[in-house]
């Protein structure tokens, strides 16, 4: 029997047709395809089925239908398991995993051909809309799931074929692509190089200018690196290839003149040999460090094919620390394609996956505004392929001395050089020969001042250059410690002077930026600082852009330069209180959100209402949310290091509970410390009780996991003594739930946790707490483990996982069912061993919990080499071997030897 599911559902027996034409019958049919040979929860297939119009009894009537297909399938095929239904089939008979499996082949070949070949028979196999006109919000998003998947498989055979000498072929199959999806810049990279390629430039030039504009016009944004690097090669007559790698350079200069002597060093300095080179380009701020780099680095795209990574250090922010290596190193892995449920908690270990994934690589780094040696150091590359350009103010000796590194000083331009600038960007004709030396007397010879003069010059052509001379003339130093090298004269001036000619909209967004939290900020966290509408605030970001007073990154945040930030800061005074209270509010209110997706059976903690301009951030699911966590950790982290400053007791401990999940999933066991630090001094100065309780549980939890119990085992009789106080029972339960985990990672006593647990079932119900509930059941099965007392362990650990199924935690399920698992392996039920281990690393791995699936994963090799399945047991175990590289926090390494030597290697 033959299932299609890429189109209209289509059913075939040998040569004929079996006739499934209810809309309900083929959605049963369907959703048990998708999931093949897995149990799926009868609640789950109900929603998928009947969406929010479930019938009055949904498991009768599912019941019914799933005999009605029975008769027509054939019963064998459909079967009745604990808590749901299997479809069993072999994958190849079902087009929709035919066509998962074809793409996953492609993605792990070398070969051009054989990765055509293989993308051309996964697309091949599609009719039309998957799963037909079935409606339901399940089959809405899988749909659409698929879709992109398809568009990305079509995308991929493009770039192979984009390769082969006939481009002009993909021209008609690219333009339907791009009027489909008019605003997917990789679509439209791909139609204006299959144009240059098929010898139409113009055509091709003309196709970038219309996604140039359409961009602008419906997203207020210019085209991304990649696709501008497409648009370079095409003004170049050269072909050009859009790659999945990361382009994180932000754009070059324009204005950049001369420095032809100092190019010619950083181009000496790549080819040396040696197992890494470093350009470490130093000079006082303003000097035009980052332009040096970012210049040189643009004339070089080619020779770095495998990507350019970016980061500013801060070494020298006048607002912030400079940033941590941790946090640097985090940037780089997104960048690189490590998701965030992937990185290791440990730094060193964080270093190690960065260097890694570098290793043979030529990628070029650069990390600008290093504070110090020490700070650069960790984060460079091990190849020997990869090459890096680091800025700083300080010359950077530990770098020469220890990495070979070449420095390159710089200095204020030359007067030729600086009116070669002021030519090309105002006209010779407007500058006659006095107002040029004077503009660059007052400037310094700083490239910066001088640009920033240019480009106004350039937006007000009706204002004579010689009346910009007469305005800086008459500005007053003020950047004391940065002197621009010519007495009295500093880039406060220029900045002033810049700023007198914007809108007052945009001069007071200007200095509300620098005072924002965080290294850099987001279009949504920029509108509440302003407390503006989303698309008034945009504009005003263009308008600081244009006048070089903030730059936009590839990802579409927002920076400024230290100097310019320093500037800004001392200007936001007068209104800094009220918009860091809006964007702290925008932080705490999409946390909440964010946290809501992340833990949906959790009980929210309660929060004011938003302020007055404050719009908050909501989450498709998961892993949205997740992925917003890890964008603005830095931002999220550095809020509440600023609420706890100026004494917003609330927000810390709300922001820190808010986050402690997220931190927890990522192992970030430094950051949930300090936050549980904070918590507590701001719920002590509140005398909020369910603030110090919260506080206390996010204190312990981390000191637990940090392999500090005894921390733990200290501090929660104290909170449990004000628990008692207060009569908050729910709170009593999560606190015995948190010592029960300190009693077992401080002495393995398992007769304490036990104890703690006993406690909560006194103290709640399963609708108090369903997570908790179930976490407790959950651990009293596992304490009978450990005492090998296999019914008792059975029993708490089956009613954990229908607890689980009962209120839709797949979590908890998938851990009462990995720890029945060990109970039949212990006991010698291998059989049951397998399925419920499979099933546990199943759930996990669907879910994201990477850590956990690994754990059981090891477990589950055991039970495959004890059946006689050897070679799934080295495939599981090699598994788990891989995961635990990238996520070693709780490797189980002596476990995995010891399989590996039970198979006999």
């Amino acid at each position: 029997m033959r299932f299609w599911l890429l189109g209209e559902l289509d059913v075939r027996a040998g040569d004929r047709v079996v006739e499934i034409r209810r809309p309900r019958l083929q959605g049963l049919l369907t959703a048990l395809l998708t999931d093949l040979n897995k149990v799926v929860p009868a609640d789950v297939l109900a929603e998928r089925v009947w969406g929010e119009r479930l019938p009055a009894h949904p498991r009768n009537a599912l019941y019914s239908y799933v005999s009605r297909l029975r008769t027509a399938l054939g019963a064998a095929l459909i079967t009745q398991r604990s808590g749901g239904y299997l479809l069993t089939a072999d994958p190849e008979t079902v087009d929709l995993h035919v066509f998962q499996r074809l793409l996953g082949e492609a993605g792990t070949t070398d070969d051009d051909e054989t990765k055509a070949a293989l993308l051309t028979r996964a697309l091949g196999l599609w009719r039309g809309d998957p799963f037909g006109s079935l409606d339901t919000p399940w089959f809405v998003n899988q749909r659409e799931a698929l879709a992109s998947r398809r568009l990305s498989a079509q995308l991929d055979l493009a770039d192979l074929r984009l390769r082969g000498n006939r481009p002009g072929e993909l021209v008609p199959e690219l333009t339907a692509l791009a009027e489909a999806h008019p605003l997917d810049e990789r679509v439209r990279g791909q139609l204006v190089l299959a144009l240059h390629r098929a010898g139409r430039r113009g055509d091709a030039l003309r196709e970038y200018d219309r996604i140039r504009r359409l961009l602008a016009e419906e997203l207020g944004t210019d085209p991304g690196a990649q696709l501008r690097q497409v648009h370079d090669r095409v003004l170049r007559g050269e072909p050009g290839a859009s790659r999945p790698v990361p382009h994180q350079l932000p754009a070059a200069p324009a204005a950049f003149v001369g420095r032809a002597a100092l190019l010619a060093e950083l181009d000496r300095a790549t080819e040396t040999a040696g197992p890494v080179v470093i350009s470490a380009i130093g000079g006082a701020g303003g000097i035009g460090k980052t332009w040096l780099a970012l210049h040189w680095a643009a004339g070089k795209l080619d020779d770095f094919p495998d990507g350019q990574l970016y980061v500013n250090l801060r070494g020298f922010d006048p607002v912030a620390e400079p940033m941590p290596v941790s946090v640097a190193v985090r940037g780089f892995l997104h960048a690189l394609g490590v998701d965030g449920t992937a990185v290791p908690p440990n730094p060193d270990a964080q270093l190690a996956l960065y260097r890694s994934l570098l290793a043979g690589k030529r990628v070029l780094v650069v990390l600008d505004n290093a504070a110090d040696s020490a700070q650069a150091a960790p984060l460079l590359p091990g190849s020997p392929t990869c090459r890096v350009l680091v800025t700083s103010r300080n010359r950077l000796g530990g770098l020469v001395a220890a990495h070979g590194a070449r420095p390159v000083p710089l200095d204020v331009l030359p007067a030729r050089e600086a009116r070669e600038l002021l030519d090309r960007q105002i006209g010779r004709e407007r500058l006659d020969d006095e107002t040029a030396a004077e503009l660059i007397r007052l400037c310094a010879g700083l490239p910066l001042a001088l640009g920033i003069v240019a480009a106004r010059a350039v937006t007000s052509p009706e204002l004579p250059p010689s009346s910009l001379a007469e305005e800086l003339r008459d500005q007053a130093a003020r950047l004391d410690g940065l002197d621009a090298g010519d007495a009295g004269l500093s880039l406060r001036t220029v900045f002033s002077w810049s700023l007198r000619h914007l809108t007052d909209e945009a001069s007071a967004l200007f200095g509300l930026l620098a005072a924002a939290p965080g290294p850099d900020i987001g279009l949504p966290a920029a509108a509440a600082l302003a407390g503006r509408p989303l698309p008034a605030t945009r504009k005003v970001l263009r308008t600081l852009e244009n006048a070089h007073l903030l730059t936009r990154t590839a990802s579409g945040r927002y920076r400024m330069h230290d100097l310019v930030r320093l500037y800004a800061a001392e200007r936001s005074e007068p209104v800094r209180e009220e918009a860091l209270r809006r964007v702290t509010d925008f932080y705490l209110q999409t946390s909440w959100h964010g946290h809501l997706a992340i833990e949906p059976l959790q009980t929210p903690i309660t929060l004011e209402p938003p302020l007055p301009g404050v719009e908050a951030q909501r989450f498709d699911g998961q892993s949205e949310a997740v992925r917003w966590f890890a964008a603005e950790h830095a931002c999220l982290t550095a809020t509440t290091e600023l609420a706890a400053e100026r004494g917003w007791h609330a927000q810390v401990w709300q922001l820190a509970w808010l986050l402690n999940e997220f931190r927890a999933r990522q192992g970030q066991l430094r950051e949930r410390e300090a936050a549980g630090r904070l918590a507590l001094a701001a719920a002590a100065q509140l005398g909020d009780v369910t603030a110090q309780l919260i506080a206390y549980r996010i204190h312990a939890s981390a000191s637990i996991f940090a392999g500090k119990p005894e921390v733990a085992l200290e501090c929660l009789p104290r909170a449990l003594a004000l628990a008692e106080r207060a009569g908050d029972r729910l709170q009593q339960a999560h606190l015995h739930y948190v010592l029960a985990g300190a009693w077992e990672y401080h002495a393995q006593d398992y007769r304490a946790e036990l104890e703690q647990c006993q406690r909560i079932f006194e103290l709640i119900e399963p609708d108090d707490a369903p997570r908790l509930y179930i976490r407790a059941l959950d651990l009293v099965g596992f304490c009978h483990l450990q005492w090998s007392d296999w019914p008792e362990a059975r029993h708490w650990l089956d009613r954990a996982a229908a607890t689980a199924r009962k209120y839709g935690d797949p979590d908890g399920e998938a851990h009462a069912l990995g720890n029945l698992g060990f109970v039949a392996l212990r006991s010698g039920d291998w059989p049951e061993a397998v399925a419920n281990l499979e099933r546990a690393v199943d759930i996990l791995t669907t879910i994201g919990n990477e850590r956990h699936a690994t754990f059981f994963l090891v477990g589950l090799g055991d039970s495959y080499r004890i059946v006689g399945r050897e070679d799934d047991a080295r495939r599981v175990l090699h598994d788990a071997l891989d995961r635990y590289r990238v996520h070693p926090e709780g490797a189980q390494l002596k476990e995995v030897e010891a399989c590996f030597l039970a198979l006999g290697g």
